[in-house]
């Protein structure tokens, strides 16, 4: 059987571009800051990448819908291109940025550019198996594993994660141009069914806007007392899932509507979030492993393996896998930390993602490019992730704080026995109250997606055309 080249092109193009979207769109907010200004700007600073965020999954369903209603893959490889270039543009320019304001117009050009890039790369990979999977792989592994190489303060950056590699972006400038020059004129992309655009549009939107409202006010909640700050917690996570279930209700969970999709991508993003917390605590040691690219291929291989055999796995399965995850929080301080126990976590989520997603994967491709931007969208449950974490440990408990204190190496030469690879032994009383609650937390909240996913399914609503009157 011959070689498709041109399959195997749309395919690393496709796989190209779901990572630099997904690096894109990655801005987790850090604790601490080498930024020289007012407290008011730092907090417009700090707010903006929460808010880039929303906007960049909005403009990807929009993207996504444009490129339907125009129908050439050509113009939609065009588009990633003038993505890819926008991103190229910001990461020459920063550096020399000196002003806050313009740092913060940089975020949110940059993840515009991004909701093109994943927007239009859905819409011409999702009807192949191939493709679809290449662009699953790319933006599941790519959110799993990238907030490893997260440094530890914030800079003049427009991520706290880093700026995408120059041979990142011309690697994906360049294979979009190459599908764009021979992409088939009488291969084109299908277009949308009546109404689902109108409803996608509708639904990304109320999503984005009440995970960004939600998790604001969640952050007011840092110096609020105890009990305040739990009752917040708890009634945004209830909002959330409420306005998730009316979201994947106008979906519809039948097989080939996004309802379902959206459920999975909510409880990963769950599931994802204590994890997050405990990465950025520990960025920068990571002892046996050496290197945080040791991490990716534990996001990037069961991420491929779930997609290869979701068809073989039943959905409660790696439903199950997800509850684990933020119940071993309650395992010993060491087992539960250490670098080893963070790997095998990043594997289990992305064994879980790629099973959930390659088996509820809609038909749909605005329904489909929804769900696959609601893990970088839903701040509700990061922000609920970092609260409770500074509920748990005073700011002293930090590692940067107890490396400093103890004079310990940067490099232990004891292995991964202790916080982050460093061989350090702390006898802390780390099954409290406030981390049981945290686990029973998130645990309940993904069995909640866990149930509506494995719930009998239901149409999606019809919305009906307006009829013209005479």
């Amino acid at each position: 059987m011959p070689l498709d080249l041109r399959a195997i092109l749309t395919t690393v193009a496709a796989l190209l571009s779901g990572i630099l979207a997904a690096l894109a769109l990655t801005n987790p907010v850090l604790r601490d800051w080498a930024i020289v200004a007012s407290p008011s700007e730092v907090d417009r600073w700090i707010s903006s990448g929460p808010t880039a965020v929303g906007l960049g999954a909005v403009i990807a369903v929009l993207a996504c819908a444009l490129s339907q209603r125009r129908g050439s893959r050509r113009a939609a490889w065009i588009a990633i291109a003038a993505g890819v270039a926008v991103i190229a543009i910001v990461r020459a320019v920063v550096p020399e940025v000196a002003s806050l304001d313009l740092l913060i117009a940089l975020i949110i050009v940059k993840s515009v550019a991004a909701g093109t890039i994943l927007g239009c790369v859905v819409a011409v990979s999702w009807d192949r198996t191939a493709t679809k999977n290449a662009t699953l792989l790319g933006v599941l592994a790519t959110f799993l594993a990238i907030r490893t190489f997260a440094g530890g303060t914030a800079r003049m950056t427009t991520s706290s994660v880093g700026e995408p590699s120059w041979w990142l972006i011309g690697a994906t400038a360049a294979a979009a141009i190459a599908c764009a020059v021979t992409a088939q004129a009488g291969f084109r992309i299908r277009k949308p069914d009546s109404g689902e655009i109108r409803i996608a549009l509708v639904v990304i939107t109320a999503l984005a806007i009440g995970h960004r409202v939600l998790g604001a006010v969640i952050d007011r909640q840092q110096y609020a007392s105890e009990a305040t700050a739990w009752i917040v917690m708890v009634l945004a996570a209830g909002a959330a899932l409420a306005l998730t279930w009316i979201a994947a209700y106008r979906l519809g969970d039948a097989s080939g509507a996004g309802g379902k999709f959206l459920w999975a991508a909510t409880a990963l993003a769950a599931a994802s979030a204590p994890l997050f917390v405990d990465i950025a605590k520990g960025s920068g040691h990571w002892g046996d492993l050496k290197s945080p690219w040791v991490l990716v291929l534990f996001a990037a291989l069961p991420v491929a393996v779930g997609l290869r055999l979701h068809k073989q796995v039943p959905n409660f399965v790696p439903i199950a896998v997800l509850v684990a995850v933020p119940l071993s929080e309650l395992l010993p301080f060491d087992s539960a930390h250490g670098v080893w126990s963070i790997a095998l976590k990043i594997a289990a989520l992305g064994l879980a993602a790629g099973l959930l997603f390659g088996s509820l994967a809609p038909g749909s491709l605005v329904d489909a490019t929804l769900g696959i931007a609601i893990p970088f969208a839903a701040m509700t449950f990061s922000s609920i992730a970092i609260l409770t974490d500074q509920l748990s440990f005073p700011p002293m408990m930090t590692s940067i704080y107890i490396q400093g204190q103890l004079d310990i190496d940067a490099v232990s030469p004891h292995g991964d026995g202790g916080l982050f690879g460093r061989g350090i032994g702390i006898t802390v009383d780390y099954v409290t109250a406030q981390t049981v609650g945290t686990a029973i937390l998130f645990a309940l909240i993904i069995g909640f997606c866990g149930a509506a996913i494995l719930r009998r399914s239901h149409p999606p609503v019809e919305v009906s055309e307006p009829t013209e009157t005479a």
